[in-house]
C-alpha cells in the first residue's frame, strides 16, 4: 500500500514542494480544543485543496512527546485505509509531526441537526469495511462526520484508530475486536441521536458485554453528578 512518506494523488510531491507550499500562509485555521490538540489548515495545490493537520505551532514539549506520536499512528491507518470509500484521499506525510489529505467542504454532523438514516449506512458501510480492513476507529464522534451539501459523508481523524495487523496475537485480536464493538455502540448512539430515535434502545439492540459496561459507565456517571450536586445523567 505504500509508505505513510509517500504522496498519493494531485499533490506536491517532494520535501522541497512541500515545504514552498506550507512556507505560504493557510486560507484558514481550524484551532484545536486545546495546546495537546493539532491544528487544521486549509492550503491549496493548483486546483487540489488541502487538509493539514499539524502540530507545528504547538509548544515543544507537545510536538515531541505528543504530536509525532499522533501523526504517525493516524498516518499509517490512512496508509492502511487506502481506497475505502468515507474517507478523505491520503495525500503523505510531510513533515514528522503534520500529514495531508483533501480538504473536505462538508459541515461536521452536529451542525447539520437532525439528518435522516442515509447518512449513518453510509457511516456504517464505511466502518464495516474498515473493520474487515482490520481498522478500528476506536473514537467514533459525532464531530468527526461531516456531511457535504452535495449529500457526501466522510469520516476524519483516525487518530485514535487501532489496526490488527498482519500477525495479531491473541490480546492484540481481542482488544481489536472490543474497540469494534464500541465503534458499533458509538454508531448507534449517534444514529439515535441525531434520527430522534431512543438512545438507550439502540444501545440495548447492540447488546454484548460493550452495552453492558456503557450501561454501567452511564450509571457510574449519574452518581458522580448527583454526588457533585448535579442532578440526574
Amino acid at each position: 500500500m505504500g509508505s505513510a512518506e509517500q504522496v498519493h494523488g494531485p499533490a506536491p510531491a517532494g520535501r522541497t514542494a512541500w515545504r514552498e507550499l506550507l512556507a505560504a500562509p493557510p486560507e484558514r485555521w481550524l484551532s484545536g480544543r486545546n495546546v495537546t490538540k493539532a491544528e487544521v489548515g486549509l492550503f491549496r495545490a493548483g486546483e487540489t485543496r488541502l487538509a493539514v493537520k499539524t502540530f507545528a505551532r504547538r509548544p515543544v514539549w507537545v510536538k515531541l512527546l505528543l504530536g509525532r506520536w499522533v501523526i504517525r499512528r493516524e498516518a499509517a491507518a490512512y496508509v492502511a485505509a487506502a481506497g475505502i470509500d468515507g474517507l478523505p484521499r491520503f495525500f503523505g506525510r510531510p513533515k514528522p509531526c503534520t500529514l495531508v489529505t483533501e480538504w473536505v467542504d462538508a459541515l461536521p454532523l452536529p451542525e447539520r441537526g437532525q439528518v435522516g438514516e442515509e447518512v449513518f449506512r453510509r457511516v456504517a458501510e464505511t466502518v464495516a469495511v474498515l473493520h474487515a480492513r482490520g481498522i478500528a476507529l476506536a473514537d467514533l464522534h459525532h464531530r468527526n462526520v461531516l456531511i457535504g451539501d452535495d449529500g457526501r459523508v466522510v469520516l476524519v481523524d483516525l487518530a485514535a484508530a487501532w489496526m490488527l495487523g498482519q500477525r495479531p496475537s491473541r490480546l492484540r485480536r481481542a482488544l481489536f475486536d472490543r474497540l469494534c464493538e464500541l465503534d458499533e455502540l458509538a454508531l448507534a448512539r449517534m444514529r439515535a441521536r441525531w434520527t430522534g430515535g431512543d438512545v438507550e434502545a439502540a444501545v440495548a439492540e447492540v447488546g454484548g458485554s460493550i452495552a453492558r459496561w456503557h450501561r454501567r459507565g452511564r450509571k457510574a456517571k449519574a452518581i458522580w453528578r448527583r454526588l457533585r450536586g448535579k442532578g440526574r445523567g
